[in-house]
């Protein structure tokens, strides 16, 4: 994994770490605090209070620093790099090779739908579209369209657990060049896609290079180890491939 994006996924775990343990201890010492204020025992009160008082100024800092990311933006699209330069045919080549033929499909030459299980830990669909010049809203057509057929042609549920992390959808966009309008689409947040009950990430190949939404702001856990995945993902598939 590159060095930055690491760094900054410690980053975010942390922080979502600390909100996690900061609001129910802060609490716990809160209502201890209010208690003994109510027994009458005022100085063990105080002391209370004074470390309630150190968890929520941290929570405050913390939310505030979440929401400051998210106001001012400002985060570029993560880039990586592969040895090799990609066609859509190399693309297509891959995900055949990880799927069967019964768990594909397509509408065109450009479009198609791949579905497997990359781990135990990740299920995926993946859409593929292939651009000589994005568009977002011919892109979201295209894939609309696709994800309906195979809702119908494999049966798949719209219903799923809240809990459950595995399932993703990939909307992966090869384009032969970086134009303004993929490189604005590739800019926006991934948190709140990531924050759906099947996450979803848009991501791109160009050349030899893998380029996916940055992730910033209030994030969860659940959201953070996501974006992980996609990135352990195209690691392995597409910076490791020797084909």
């Amino acid at each position: 994994m590159d060095k930055e994006i690491e760094v900054r996924i410690k980053k975010l775990y942390r922080r979502a770490i600390f909100l996690i343990i900061t609001a129910p201890f802060g609490f716990i010492f809160l209502i201890f605090a209010i208690a003994l204020l109510f027994a009458g025992y005022f100085f063990a009160s105080a002391i209370f209070f004074t470390i309630a008082a150190i968890p929520a100024a941290h929570l405050i800092y913390l939310i505030r620093e979440a929401k400051r990311e998210e106001k001012e933006g400002g985060f570029k699209p993560v880039v990586l790099n592969a040895d090799k330069s990609f066609s859509f045919d190399d693309v297509v080549s891959i995900f055949e090779g990880l799927t069967d033929e019964e768990n594909r499909l397509s509408i065109s030459e450009s479009v198609r739908f791949y579905r497997f299980n990359f781990s135990k830990f990740l299920r995926l669909r993946i859409v593929l579209y292939g651009t000589d010049d994005f568009n977002k809203k011919d892109f979201n057509n295209a894939k609309d369209r696709i994800n309906k057929k195979a809702n119908k042609e494999f049966e798949i549920s719209q219903w799923g657990s809240r809990y459950d992390d595995s399932k993703m959808r990939y909307n992966v966009i090869y384009s032969k060049c970086l134009t303004a309008d993929l490189y604005s689409f590739l800019s926006q947040n991934a948190e709140h896609n990531l924050r759906r009950v099947e996450g979803i990430i848009n991501f791109a190949v160009v050349g030899n290079k893998i380029i996916l939404p940055p992730l910033f702001g209030d994030c969860y856990d659940g959201q953070i180890f996501r974006y992980k995945e996609v990135i352990k993902f195209i690691n392995q598939v597409f910076l490791n491939c020797k084909s």
